[in-house]
């Protein structure tokens, strides 16, 4: 029992250690500008261990987007259970992710550009945690439009779409440096700036 979690414990360090070493590698040279070869150096590993992890280079970008839909999707989760405001738990999202800009971000590079506008990678098991986390979002403006805090007429749907959409645009912004965050307090500033504006667009008037 116990040599099977070593060597599960083993398998899964070495996945991350390619991982992250395909991370730099796309956020230097862009999907179609690598070869498995330069993710063998990079982690400094055999040519054919990479293989025997992965199938391709596509296969290792498919498991950086499952790494970061399932750290999306726990963002969210756990926003969604806080005994909080809203205003706080969207806050919570939103800190997630741009503090994410900031402390990763040849990742976040790679998410943006090289991963989220590439249909091919939701397969069945992403696709699901990508919509699990669109509706556990929905969710959360169901249970405040309940509770009389947001308009009765604004559709749920379109209101999580538009959330992301923007959210989207601002991370996007934030990693080509387009957006100037270059200390803490900016990214906060930001994100009481996006909230703000998003939520005075579907509250409820007082």
């Amino acid at each position: 029992m116990n040599t099977h979690y070593k060597n599960k414990e083993k398998i899964d360090k070495m996945q991350d250690a390619i991982i992250k070493a395909a991370i730099k590698v796309y956020a230097a040279k862009g999907m179609h500008g690598i070869r498995i070869a330069d993710i063998a150096k990079e982690a400094d590993v055999s040519y054919g261990l990479v293989y025997h992890y992965f199938k391709n280079k596509e296969d290792v970008l498919n498991a950086i987007f499952a790494k970061s839909i399932n750290i999306f999707l726990r963002a969210i989760e756990n926003a969604a259970v806080q005994e909080k405001s809203l205003e706080h738990k969207l806050n919570s999202i939103t800190t997630f992710l741009f503090n994410a800009c900031k402390e990763f971000p040849e990742f976040m590079y790679v998410i943006m550009f090289e991963v989220i506008w590439t249909p091919k990678f939701l397969e069945t098991r992403n696709f699901m945690s990508f919509t699990r986390a669109f509706s556990t979002f929905e969710k959360i403006l169901i249970e405040y439009r309940e509770k009389g805090e947001l308009k009765k007429s604004i559709d749920t749907t379109v209101s999580t779409y538009m959330f992301f959409g923007g959210l989207e645009m601002i991370l996007t912004g934030i990693v080509i440096k387009a957006i100037p965050v270059e200390k803490t307090e900016m990214f906060q500033k930001l994100s009481n700036s996006f909230i703000n504006q998003y939520i005075n667009g579907i509250a409820a008037s007082k």
